[in-house]
């Protein structure tokens, strides 16, 4: 195992812990208005009135995808094979969504998310990075 290789999947598991704080966090916020979570609402405020409308069924699909997120950070972490497959079925349905989004007149938010996941989704399928997992 290289350096490199080792370097990427820690890399990527932060990613999904750093998303696991941010999904909790709004999760919570959505759950709980009026409490220290709404905090969250100053990096995007017009976003709260969109999602308050909805936080009935949000606030736990935000907390699910939180668990989700933390499997697979953990599973990232350690190194399991069933993290990679996490792993590569999360950023698979991210990049969907984002092709979505280039259906739909999106084209730099979807082009760029495309890339990102599809460069993610090959880095994953690396002989050496698949390895690493076991």
């Amino acid at each position: 195992m290289s350096r490199a290789h080792a370097l990427g999947v820690l890399l990527i598991a932060i990613f999904f812990a750093a998303a696991t704080a941010i999904l909790l966090t709004v999760g919570m916020a959505l759950w709980a208005p009026g409490s220290g979570f709404e905090a969250v609402w100053h990096l995007y405020p017009e976003r709260r009135p969109l999602l308050m409308a909805y936080r009935a069924w949000l606030a736990p699909g935000f907390l699910l995808l939180a668990t989700a997120m933390a499997s697979a950070s953990l599973g990232c972490f350690r190194r399991r094979r069933w993290g990679w497959w996490l792993a590569v079925g999360i950023f698979t349905v991210n990049g969907l969504g984002d092709a979505a989004q280039l259906l739909s007149g999106h084209f730099l938010e979807g082009g760029i998310g495309v890339t990102v996941a599809a460069t993610i989704l090959f880095y994953l399928s690396l002989p050496k990075v698949r390895g690493i997992f076991t």
